[in-house]
């Protein structure tokens, strides 16, 4: 954020850009609510698209006028296809615009423990079977299975998304408007696939009490967790600009969630993670469109995609392979950028009904510690969808 500040405003001499680091996401939105609530909120505010940016967007200022005064009337083709549609969920005068895209669920392994055990990348739900059996058996100081970060629903959410996206395609979405219902059969084997992965020892066994990060992020970096589940910000760390003191070259590699059964297709999904939006009660709008514009089609775009903390929304923006640390790394982000560019991804990461989600979040959670069933975790899924059109018919 520091490099993008300097390069803003040394385009814009006149405008003093001040970025404030809150926290972690809980600490962001929290104070958030209360300042947009109060009219005291940030004038240019980041967010995810979906549940997040329509819980805020009657405190956000259409940007459609801006972006066709500016970029005239075919200025949609500044933009890829798919992260211009998840903007769009927050209404066609788009209160968001699209800042950068992220993948998940992504798979990071330690190459030197797998090299040890003369292991490869699972692509089956076999042969990651196997590839725990061997590390239990070959360390057995080394914590089981994959780190999840399981504490935190959205973690949780991310590796269902890729589970429905092979077992139920695209019946969240459908199930989230209305259109089948959560106790569609696809949508309950999605649940139960699931709670197998626990029941099969494929997630860690602290999967559920600790969060992703700073947690299980430090053992995987430690060494005593083989695999973590990321996304793709973290290629971030393995470019040769940040090796220093943040990461061993060469010492990571990735796999997506492998297929689960005959016939179906591993899947990711893709999110706008970072989408910019103006307070509707700012008082310097031409300046804030000015960072906006930065953000999502100019030089800040190309130096945040760059980084590799999102990957490029914006047509015309290339990431640089060459900018990886080694052939493991450029491997590494050839395997997301197919999935980036693939017809085939599974869909979005985030809901957009934040009620839905968050139940999502708890169901899974549930699910997971066996307090409930597959069954009853989606009936729950559709008394809130049916709470919710019943509130919207009585309203």
């Amino acid at each position: 954020m520091r490099d993008l500040e300097i390069s803003f405003e040394q385009q814009n001499p006149d405008i003093d850009l001040v970025v404030q680091h809150i926290g972690e996401s809980e600490a962001y939105f929290q104070k958030l609510s209360v300042g947009l609530a109060s009219g005291n909120g940030p004038d240019i505010i980041a967010m995810q698209v979906g549940a997040n940016a329509n819980k805020y967007k009657s405190f956000l200022e259409p940007l459609r006028p801006y972006a066709e005064k500016s970029w005239g009337p075919d200025w949609k083709s500044r933009f890829h296809k798919l992260a211009l549609e998840q903007s769009a969920s927050s209404g066609e005068d788009y209160r968001v615009l699209p800042g950068g895209i992220t993948i998940t669920p992504l798979i990071f392994y330690n190459r030197s423990i797998f090299e040890s055990s003369n292991l490869e990348e699972p692509r089956t739900y076999d042969e990651l079977l196997h590839v725990i059996s061997v590390l239990r058996k070959s360390d057995p100081a080394l914590q089981n299975g994959i780190g999840i970060g399981g504490k935190e629903g959205w973690a949780c959410r991310d590796i269902f998304m890729a589970i429905a996206g092979q077992i139920a395609p695209g019946k969240v979405y459908r199930a989230e408007q209305g259109l089948v219902p959560w106790t569609d059969p696809d949508l309950v084997e999605s649940y139960r696939w699931w709670r197998k992965m626990f029941e099969d020892g494929v997630f860690d066994s602290q999967a559920l009490e600790r969060a992703l990060y700073p947690y299980a992020y430090n053992d995987f970096n430690r060494g005593t967790l083989a695999m973590l589940s990321m996304g793709s910000w973290q290629l971030s760390v393995m470019t040769r600009q940040a090796v220093s003191g943040l990461y061993h070259p060469n010492r990571f590699g990735l796999f997506p969630l492998p297929q689960l059964t005959e016939g179906t297709r591993r899947a990711a999904t893709a999110t706008v993670d970072v989408a910019w939006a103006m307070n509707r009660d700012s008082k310097h709008k031409e300046a804030v469109w000015k960072f906006i514009e930065f953000m999502t089609t100019g030089e800040g775009q190309r130096v945040w995609s760059n980084s590799l903390q999102v990957l490029p929304s914006a047509t015309g923006i290339q990431v640089d392979r060459k900018a990886m640390a080694g052939q493991m790394e450029e491997k590494a982000l050839a395997t997301v950028l197919d999935y980036y560019t693939e017809p085939g991804m599974a869909g979005t990461r985030e809901l957009t009904n934040s009620d839905v989600q968050q139940k999502l979040f708890e169901v899974l959670q549930a699910l997971a510690a066996k307090g409930i069933t597959p069954e009853e975790a989606a009936l729950q899924m559709q008394q809130v969808m049916d709470r919710g059109a019943l509130f919207e018919n009585t309203n």
